[in-house]
């Protein structure tokens, strides 16, 4: 089956010649590349923040509330709608948020903090949520 390999030192070769002729690391490119990180770490950070924001509407909303968990459940569906309304979007992906929120500040705060800082995106602490 491998009888027809060429050897490493053919290998090598080619892969010398196709690198002079098409550098896979430029000096523009490793610019473009560090861009391309720092926007998606700007956009994690942002993610991040939103989240943050919300999970403060919560405890704020929640806080001017009754101590019944009656009143937890009115106010996380109150707190969906509100940000439903001001994301322009469904009250169930506002409720999801919210999901989300309350983790990132009640039962994950050392994983919030790799989210905030942009080391982590939304999609990451989804899934560890």
């Amino acid at each position: 089956m491998f009888e027809h390999c060429s050897p490493p030192e053919v290998i090598a070769r080619f892969d010398e010649l196709f690198e002079r002729r098409h550098p896979s690391a430029t000096a523009e490119s490793v610019v473009l590349l560090e861009r391309i990180g720092a926007a998606a770490r700007f956009e994690n950070r942002a993610a991040a923040a939103q989240l943050a924001a919300i999970g403060e509407l919560f405890a704020y909303r929640l806080a001017r509330c009754s101590e019944t968990e009656d009143w937890a459940v009115d106010t996380e569906a109150a707190v969906a709608a509100e940000v439903g309304a001001a994301l322009r979007i469904s009250q169930g992906l506002a409720g999801s948020r919210l999901r989300y929120a309350r983790a990132m500040r009640e039962r994950l705060p050392e994983v919030a903090q790799l989210f905030k800082a942009g080391d982590i995106d939304y999609r990451m602490f989804q899934t560890i949520v």
